[in-house]
């Protein structure tokens, strides 16, 4: 089998000089810079949503962007990447399904006990501008929570959460490593540093 995620000669001048990685099951593997450093480029360029420049990109054996590649994949992306004229919950429970291969009537049950688990359930049926950021933030891990991705790559995923949710949104991510290969692209300061199986300092 491919590694799940594999970097090869990546490099987008003059943020990030040339690097490569390969992560596998179990693994969380920490991407760490600073702000301007290329990690949301990077991550929309491993989301197949901008063309990856030097060198290559593959999830699971596939080009980023190929249906082979966002099958088992999930992506959270910093700004939760909500529509802003739609409820939140509704938008989850569109890409759960989606992702399950299930109609949206199949998901709503788990969606709302996820919700309500996270103390989120009546804020949930807002739109992203009623919302403040750490909700917006916790709201856009329900798919990690709520699928069964082998993939996961998450681009500052804790930094714009309240102290009573960090450790939440900790444990929805370790729990994950039971069978995904996790990337996160953090700052030094994040929790998710020190639980990482491998780091790489970008610039």
């Amino acid at each position: 089998m491919p590694p799940y995620i594999s970097i090869g000669g990546y490099a987008d001048p003059p943020r990030i000089p040339c690097f490569s990685i390969e992560t596998g099951c179990g693994e969380l593997v920490a991407l760490v810079g600073g702000p301007g450093s290329g990690k949301s480029n990077l991550i929309k360029s491993i989301a197949g949503i901008r063309p990856a420049g030097k060198g290559s990109i593959r999830i699971m054996g596939a080009r980023p962007g190929s249906i082979r590649a966002r099958e088992g994949a999930v992506f959270v992306f910093q700004n939760s990447n909500f529509a802003p004229d739609i409820a939140v919950r509704n938008q989850l429970e569109r890409r759960i399904a989606l992702f399950r291969g299930v109609p949206v009537r199949a998901v709503h049950k788990d969606v709302a006990d996820w919700c309500e688990e996270m103390e989120l359930i009546g804020i949930a049926d807002e739109i992203p501008g009623q919302m403040n950021r750490s909700q917006l933030q916790m709201l856009s891990l329900a798919p990690l929570a709520l699928t069964n991705p082998f993939v996961a790559v998450l681009d500052e995923p804790m930094i714009n959460l309240s102290s009573l949710r960090v450790s939440s949104a900790l444990a929805i991510i370790i729990s994950l490593l039971e069978k995904t290969s996790v990337l996160v692209l953090v700052q030094n300061k994040s929790p998710l540093v020190t639980r990482a199986d491998k780091v790489v300092n970008l610039p």
